[in-house]
């Protein structure tokens, strides 16, 4: 790889032949192609990129919500997401290849030392799922005005819902709407909480599985 300096015709970037120009943090450089192995993938290679697509699709919707939960891991977006994808492939994926299935109750949406409540609930209702929680902070970590972040999956649909407006762990409750088209279907739900500058942030909290009424 090549770094090289702007010239009387500006920077170069794109792909010429088997040369690559682009930038990274404002240093230009300049690399070759990268040349396609002709060596047959592994069995252990196999499974590892079905584990990896499997994990990268489900997490792929919730961007925003790994950028809180993994926020203390780093700064930049895109690492963060890498650390909750490698965190899940470790932690969350079950069978063998390549029948791999995520094990929902270990799946990781975010990952720190905020506290966590010790008892919590979950129910589901016509139209609506609520959840409660002990409000009390710990004198360890944790304050009244922490958000909550409520992740709803539909395992039918790959879909996911939320709360309308975030509540705050004094709330010590949410409401989450319900569509229509769910009902009868199946569902996980999870939560965790970041301080209200999202500077800090808790482990995630499996609420459990959902028949949507």
């Amino acid at each position: 790889m090549a770094k090289f300096i702007n010239g009387a015709n500006g920077t170069f970037s794109g792909k010429v032949g088997s040369v690559i120009g682009a930038s990274w943090r404002g240093i230009h450089y300049l690399r070759g192609l990268a040349k396609k192995s002709k060596v047959p993938a592994t069995e252990a290679q196999v499974a590892q990129r079905l584990r990896f697509a499997l994990v990268t699709k489900f997490l792929s919707p919730l961007q925003g919500i790994i950028a809180v939960g993994f926020r203390n891991v780093r700064r930049l977006t895109a690492v963060q997401f890498s650390m909750a994808v490698k965190r899940n492939i470790e932690q969350a994926v079950t069978g063998a290849a390549p029948d791999f299935e995520l094990d929902y109750p270990a799946i990781s949406l975010s990952e720190g030392s905020l506290f966590i409540p010790l008892t919590n609930s979950l129910e589901v209702a016509a139209g609506s799922i609520t959840l409660t929680w002990d409000p009390a902070p710990n004198q360890f970590g944790g304050a009244s005005t922490d958000v909550a972040y409520i992740v709803v999956h539909n395992v039918e649909r790959q879909l996911f819902i939320t709360t309308e407006t975030p509540a705050t762990r004094d709330d010590a409750t949410a409401v989450v709407d319900v569509p229509a088209p769910f009902v009868g279907q199946t569902g996980h739900a999870w939560m965790f909480f970041a301080s209200h500058d999202g500077r800090k942030v808790s482990n995630t909290v499996y609420l459990g599985e959902i028949t949507f009424q």
